[in-house]
């Protein structure tokens, strides 16, 4: 996962530069990491571990590399930007308390096996909002 991770670092901001796209690499690595979820959901072995390493890492460095700058491509108003980085901020400080709660709700109604589809859903969603922002064309 490091490895993905630290070469999409590197690459997805120049990348992302040159052909003038922010959204879809933003949306696409949230989607890297719901198929991450699936591939420990169905292959529970060594396959469905390095397919996991390979698509968290892609996602995640994509995400790491271009997710902040979507941010503030898509604040309303731009003398506002601190106010709307704390609401961002905010909100990701909230879904971090939440999870824990959530996972052992989870694991004790479906299993352990059961966080895997739970992140694939929540994943699949935040890919699909991002590719749904209408105030960025790419």
């Amino acid at each position: 996962m490091l490895i993905f991770g630290i070469l999409m670092g590197l690459v997805a901001g120049p990348l992302s530069n040159k052909f003038k796209i922010l959204k879809l690499p933003v949306g696409l690595s949230t989607i890297l990491l719901a198929i991450a979820g699936l591939s420990l959901f169905f292959l529970r072995n060594n396959t469905g571990i390095i397919l996991y390493a390979l698509a968290t890492g892609l996602g995640m460095g994509l995400w790491n590399a271009l997710d902040n700058l979507l941010n503030l491509k898509v604040i309303p108003d731009q003398n506002r930007v601190a106010f709307f980085l704390g609401v961002y901020n905010l909100g990701n400080t909230i879904t971090q308390a939440i999870a824990p709660v959530l996972a052992a709700a989870v694991i004790s109604l479906f299993g352990y096996s059961g966080i895997f589809i739970v992140s694939f859903i929540f994943s699949l969603i935040g890919g699909i909002s991002m590719l749904s922002i209408k105030s960025l064309k790419r």
